[in-house]
């Protein structure tokens, strides 16, 4: 990965590897101070992100359903599969902003009341 990676590049790499469960070449797309707000938690760095995000003790996927670039700005629309411990298709939106080849911030959108309890 370099400063020249197109910003879709740095949005379709970081998904590559988010699916593919490599948390370590996920940060590598992630600015060190990378700002993520979503509606169940939000984070200032990829330590917290990845932490929080571990939290949920889900597996999951995301398809992406289309990928709107507008320079440095990136709306994805996707489906967030959770294939375990249970299964739900949640439809989510999220928009990142690409800075020197990196994702400096991303802000994800869902219906919480798609998403299961898990008590």
């Amino acid at each position: 990965m370099n400063n020249l990676m197109k910003p879709i590049e740095v949005v379709e790499g970081f998904f590559s590897a988010m699916n593919n469960g490599d948390f370590a070449s996920a940060k590598k797309f992630m600015a060190d101070n990378h700002w993520y707000t979503g509606p169940m938690f939000s984070t200032k760095n990829p330590e917290d992100y990845f932490k929080e995000l571990s939290a949920f003790e889900m597996q999951f996927e995301v398809e992406t359903q289309d990928m709107i670039v507008a320079n440095d700005a990136i709306t994805h629309i996707s489906l967030l599969k959770i294939v375990a411990p249970f299964q739900k298709v949640i439809p989510c939106c999220e928009v990142f902003n690409i800075k020197e080849g990196k994702i400096a911030r991303q802000r994800f959108y869902f219906d919480t009341r798609l998403f299961p309890e898990t008590s």
